[in-house]
C-alpha cells in the first residue's frame, strides 16, 4: 500500500498584520487591521533610504553590502555550472 504524503498545515498563505501600534511604520499607513501587501515593503525601503540620505547617515544595508551579496550569488551560479563544487567568492 502506498504511503500518503504528509499534510503540510503551515504550507499556505497566511495573513500577518503589520499595522499594530508597535510596528515601526504604523504612523504612515491606514488604521490598524488593514493589511499591507508585498509592494509596501518597497515603500518602507525607500522611506528608510531617503531618511538616511537626508540625515547624512550611510544607509544600511549599504551598497557595499549589496555588492557582496551579488558576489555570493555569482559564486553560487558558477559553482552550479561547475558541478556544485566549492567556488571562491
Amino acid at each position: 500500500m502506498a504511503q500518503r504524503a504528509p499534510v503540510l498545515r503551515d504550507a499556505a498563505f497566511r495573513r500577518i498584520l503589520v499595522t499594530e501600534p508597535d510596528h515601526p511604520y504604523t504612523g504612515v499607513w491606514w488604521p490598524p487591521g488593514h493589511g499591507l501587501g508585498y509592494e509596501h515593503t518597497f515603500v518602507h525601503e525607500i522611506a528608510d533610504f531617503v531618511r538616511d540620505v537626508a540625515a547624512g547617515t550611510p544607509p544600511a544595508p549599504s551598497f557595499a553590502d549589496g555588492l557582496q551579496v551579488q558576489r555570493v550569488l555569482d559564486a553560487v551560479e558558477r559553482s552550479s555550472a561547475a558541478g556544485a563544487g566549492w567556488t571562491a567568492v
